[in-house]
């Protein structure tokens, strides 16, 4: 059908997520190939919405307070744009594609969806999952339970060293997690980390060490098309929060033991492998998976990895050479909010690298561009539309 369409520049992509900078990224890449891209979010306030790469920004129900008006919406955009391509960028916008897949294709079966099966989403989603599938194949984790109840987790507080951390079973970024001290702290953190989340892990504590992040495509047949290995250099909150500066780097052991994870699950699509070095040993430790595209995306693309480019591409069923080597050393940034709020944190205006760019340093923001400025207007846009929105602000800064 792809074919018969005239090649991969006729079939038209939704974004979701547009007020992130992955979208943001996607929009980049794939709207300056000549693609007809849309940017999809609650509100057209967005950096990708005002990209000058984007067809055009459209508004959606919230896809976690109008669930079934977000589901009927997204059938209707798949009617409405024959050989549509879709990119849902976040848990809950590919959860909601992923259980609407059947139904979305009986509707409008020339649209185009390369992701995982909804199962495989779902336990690579679930970081306690994930460390059961790590230790199967043989992966370092740290030490991980799972308690039911309060009851169980006392079972646990004799036999267990600290400090430790709590953390939910499903979230991204730094959202939930609490590190404990002692006996007090583990209980009332347990306590009320239930509130907020369904079963709550609790983690051995790994000190912090230098953290790594791989990124992996593959195609309908479980091949694996694309890698990328990428270091965090600095983090907002600055000790366990998302990066905001990040360094293309060759790890090709690394991209081999996060390829033997991911492919345990029968991967279809994008994913993203974190990793720890514990400080202790040397060695690597699995963090956890993200089942989606991630915030520093720009660097990928900056890097020769053009990940949304070839996904766009393998989604229409195209045949791509695969791409494993790339440029080392380029640098991304997010200024604004992340790297700023990381400088002010940490009361250092001189980091290294450099918060602004300088003359052959290879660095470039993720969000502004000389080449697409009106994207950063929409970013301001959005931060003084939603000064006062903490939900949204964990939206923009996350992973």
């Amino acid at each position: 059908a792809a074919g018969q369409r005239g090649g991969s520049g006729m079939n038209p992509v939704l974004v979701t997520d547009g007020i992130s900078r992955k979208s943001l990224a996607v929009v980049r890449s794939l709207g300056s190939k000549g693609v007809s891209v849309y940017s999809a979010e609650t509100t057209r306030l967005t950096p990708s919405g005002w990209s000058k790469y984007c067809r055009g920004a459209v508004r959606y129900p919230s896809p976690s307070d109008k669930k079934e008006a977000f589901s009927q919406w997204l059938l209707d955009e798949a009617v409405s744009k024959p050989g549509l391509v879709l990119f849902p960028m976040d848990e809950l916008t590919v959860l909601t594609v992923l259980e609407k897949r059947e139904e979305l294709l009986a509707k409008a079966p020339d649209s185009r969806i390369l992701l995982p099966e909804l199962r495989a989403f779902e336990l690579a989603a679930d970081k306690f999952e994930t460390v059961k599938a790590a230790t199967d194949v043989g992966l370092k984790v740290p030490k991980a339970w799972c308690p039911a109840n309060t009851e169980e987790l006392e079972s646990l507080i004799d036999v267990t060293d600290y400090p430790l951390v709590i953390k939910p079973r499903n979230s991204s970024g730094s959202r939930g997690i609490r590190i404990v001290h002692d006996r007090q702290q583990l209980i009332s953190g347990y306590e009320d980390a239930i509130k907020d989340y369904a079963m709550p892990m609790i983690q051995e504590y790994i000190p912090l060490g230098p953290r790594f992040d791989v990124a992996l495509l593959y195609d309908g047949e479980g091949k694996l098309v694309a890698s990328f290995a990428q270091r965090e250099l600095r983090h907002y909150p600055a000790d366990i929060g998302p990066s905001t500066v990040q360094q293309s780097v060759w790890m090709p052991e690394l991209v081999r033991m996060s390829a033997m994870l991911v492919e345990s699950f029968g991967w279809r699509g994008i994913a993203e492998v974190e990793w720890m070095q514990d400080p202790r040993d040397g060695s690597f430790k699995l963090m956890e998976i993200n089942p989606r595209y991630w915030n520093s995306l720009h660097l990928s693309v900056q890097s020769g990895v053009d990940f949304p480019y070839l996904h766009y591409r393998l989604a229409l069923g195209e045949k791509v050479e695969p791409v494993h080597e790339y440029k080392i050393g380029q640098i991304t940034r997010n200024l604004l909010p992340g790297d700023l709020l990381h400088a002010l944190s940490v009361r250092k205006l001189s980091l290294d690298p450099p918060m602004l760019s300088r003359k052959g340093l290879p660095i470039q923001d993720d969000i502004w561009s000389r080449d697409d400025p009106m994207a950063a207007a929409g970013f301001v846009g959005s931060c003084l539309r939603y000064l006062f929105d903490g939900k949204m602000w964990k939206t923009v800064v996350r992973r």
